[in-house]
């Protein structure tokens, strides 16, 4: 009688726990895909993962990088842009058997066609286009290019050996990493248009080919009539080699929530699929709403520098975040601290950050994001400062001599300054771009 109600009770503490309020199931473990990574496009927040920083080979999603660099370099001035395919472009892939539309020496491509082929044909050709685009005029150039992005955003498990992503042991990415990269080139002007199209596009014939050539999409599961299809995905990139296997990256959307997804090293295509449908599913149904946590008023004090003279300090503040919570934590289960650098020099962009850590035990990835803290009393110190004879200068004889230094150290501060001030200009636009960007999404 006594184990029968143990089994009994078992079984009502486990209907109980279904049914609770906030409770959220566990996150996937997949077995058929090696890694994965769910991160907030908004703020870079990781909400699952599985082997994030597990460095594989991506294969065609490489492309990312290679069209966000694009992208960045053109600003959204397309039209009249042609470049001209050189010997290298092509030649350079013989005996590899990739994906290619033919392009062929002596080409002139317009700059749309390529970023356009490179997306939805996968084009390695393309790419290689793109990266002598970006590259100074060759792939070489464009490769170094795009480490050197991979550097400037911080990523630790990344160095890409080629534009396209055929595999070779110096071409590897995580998952993590990639999703960062497409995080970033969604910022670049015309990179989301392109990464989301789904309509057919046509390639006009050129000088040198008189063929005209359609690009349609090739992601099963953002062709409608697919029984892969999921409504969510907005846009998304592809990959597949013999080594890396099956690689995805994607930016899906519902109910005003924006996702980036990575999934990497997926066995067959099929489980490339289902697991996707899986973690979109889990994604969606655990993170349904952002929380907003207003600044929460910790500050600290930053020494400036500038013309070789200490200047004072500003104040650093938290400024307050959107964080897409898992359903049933607050913003009582966030903390706040501030991450900054020992001096901030003027005529470069402060490295300050708030940084938000999540606690959330078994409902949400307990992990951190770091955003742009807020800098006050800028203005006020600069205007203090170019009026003030420097420490330095006055210690210089003659007196001809000190004056002359004096003005070098001045022209220095002033110089900076104004580089300080075009720079704080330009994230105020970037900021007002990025909440128009928002709102016509619905966020």
């Amino acid at each position: 009688m006594k184990k029968q109600i143990a089994v009994l009770c078992a079984v009502l503490l486990c209907l109980l726990t279904a049914f609770v309020p906030g409770a959220a199931a566990a996150a996937p473990a997949l077995t058929t895909t090696e890694a994965y990574c769910i991160m907030d496009a908004d703020t870079g927040l990781v909400l699952e993962q599985q082997n994030m920083d597990e460095e594989l080979h991506p294969a065609s999603i490489t492309k990312v990088m290679t069209l966000g660099l694009a992208c960045e370099k053109a600003q959204g001035n397309w039209d009249n842009v042609k470049l001209t395919v050189t010997h290298e472009d092509v030649y350079s892939l013989a005996g590899t058997d990739s994906s290619h539309i033919a392009l062929r020496e002596g080409e002139e491509v317009p700059l749309v066609d390529a970023l356009y082929a490179t997306q939805m044909a996968s084009a390695n050709d393309g790419a290689n286009l793109l990266a002598e685009y970006f590259g100074g005029g060759t792939i070489e150039g464009g490769v170094a290019k795009m480490n050197e992005q991979v550097e400037e955003l911080g990523l630790a498990h990344t160095h890409f050996a080629n534009p396209h992503g055929i595999s070779d042991e110096d071409h590897y990415t995580s998952c993590y990493d990639m999703a960062q990269i497409l995080r970033w080139a969604l910022e670049q002007p015309g990179f989301e248009d392109v990464f989301t199209r789904s309509e057919m596009y046509t390639m006009q014939p050129t000088n040198v080919q008189p063929v005209t050539r359609y690009f349609s999409q090739q992601d099963k599961m953002r062709i409608g009539s697919s029984r892969y299809h999921i409504s969510s995905i907005l846009g998304s990139k592809i990959g597949y080699t013999n080594t890396a296997r099956y690689s995805y990256a994607c930016l899906a959307e519902q109910d005003g929530v924006r996702l980036i997804c990575v999934t990497m090293q997926s066995e067959l295509s099929t489980d490339k699929y289902n697991d996707v449908r899986t973690l979109l599913d889990y994604a969606f149904s655990t993170f349904t709403g952002y929380t907003n946590l207003p600044a929460q008023g910790v500050t600290a004090q930053l020494p400036v520098t500038g013309g070789g003279e200490s200047l004072g300090t500003v104040t650093v503040t938290d400024p307050g975040v959107r964080l897409l919570l898992a359903d049933g934590l607050s913003a009582k289960d966030v903390t706040v601290s501030l991450e900054l650098p020992e001096t901030y020099v003027l005529g470069t962009e402060p490295e300050v950050y708030a940084v938000y850590t999540i606690r959330g035990g078994t409902k949400q990835e307990s992990t951190s994001v770091r955003v742009k803290a807020e800098i006050s009393g800028l203005t006020e110190l600069l205007e203090a400062s170019t009026g003030t004879e420097l420490e330095a200068a006055k210690a210089v004889q003659p007196k001809g001599r000190a004056l002359w230094l004096l003005g070098i150290s001045l022209g220095s501060t002033v110089a900076a300054a104004a580089v300080t001030f075009f720079i704080v200009r330009l994230l105020a636009k970037r900021k007002k771009r990025r909440a128009r960007s928002a709102s016509r999404h619905g966020k």
